[in-house]
């Protein structure tokens, strides 16, 4: 009696688990394929951010690389303008410049050798600082000139008066001759042409 007994409260307690159990597994399969479902779901837009990602990645770096690209051309050139000055833009100026000293025009210099106003008016500008600085600068130049010459005379005429002889005044003559002395003939051919 004792395991019939047993046996009869184990009974409906299995009844009851086994049950359970099935109904268990009933929602975990209906669970299963609804979060598989949504797995996939998530799994489906982590690729197509991923891709979208690595497209922008990649479409960044072909920007930078034309960049980079746009860039070293730009080096290339100012280098080649660093090395190589504009030896025809030098010529243009000269040019211009030259016209302008001729007197035309600072619009048609301008137009004539394709270059800004602003630049020909600069150069006209340069010309007209320049030809004044010439001009005082030549001034100066023969002031100095001036100056060294009247030293440089003044330097010879110095040791010209060393070794001449004393001059000969004509009072010193006419009191020699009013005290009866001889007249050196000398002294006589110095005066010659003088009249008194």
């Amino acid at each position: 009696m004792n395991q019939g007994l047993i046996i009869l409260i184990i009974a409906p307690l299995l009844i009851a688990a086994l049950w359970m159990v099935s109904r268990r597994r009933k929602q975990d399969s209906s669970q299963r394929p609804a979060s598989a479902s949504h797995l996939a779901e998530m799994v489906r837009s982590a690729e197509v951010a991923n891709n979208g990602f690595f497209r922008s990645l990649e479409l960044v770096q072909k920007n930078l690389e034309g960049l980079i690209a746009r860039a070293e051309n730009a080096e290339q050139r100012l280098r080649g303008l660093m090395l190589h000055p504009g030896i025809e833009k030098r010529e243009q100026y000269t040019a211009a410049a030259l016209l302008l000293a001729e007197g035309h025009d600072v619009a048609r210099v301008s137009s004539m050798l394709g270059l800004p106003e602003a630049q020909v008016q600069l150069i006209r500008e340069l010309q007209q600082v320049t030809g004044k600085e010439k001009r005082s600068g030549r001034a100066k130049k023969a002031e100095e000139s001036a100056v060294k010459e009247a030293v440089r005379q003044s330097k010879i005429a110095a040791p010209r008066d060393k070794t001449a002889a004393p001059p000969i005044l004509l009072v010193d003559v006419l009191k020699n001759a009013g005290a009866g002395e001889s007249i050196n003939p000398d002294t006589v051919a110095r005066f010659k042409g003088v009249m008194v």
